[in-house]
């Protein structure tokens, strides 16, 4: 995959409420889904930054 999946997520992730207002509650379920998927990646990857570092101080 050429692109960062957080960053083809963004594409998707609309800060202006009045937009999703007027969208089906389907659609704000799977916004939902979009974000803490997002943010689990997000975690993820600052975890596994930080056991590198350990793992390269200690080795």
């Amino acid at each position: 995959m050429s692109q960062d999946v957080a960053e083809m997520v963004e594409r998707y992730l609309s800060e202006d409420q009045a937009q999703w207002a007027r969208l089906a509650s389907d659609i704000q379920y799977r916004r939902l889904h979009l974000l803490l998927l997002r943010e689990i990646l997000l975690e993820l990857r600052k975890q596994n930054r930080q056991a590198l570092r350990q793992a390269s101080a200690e080795g």
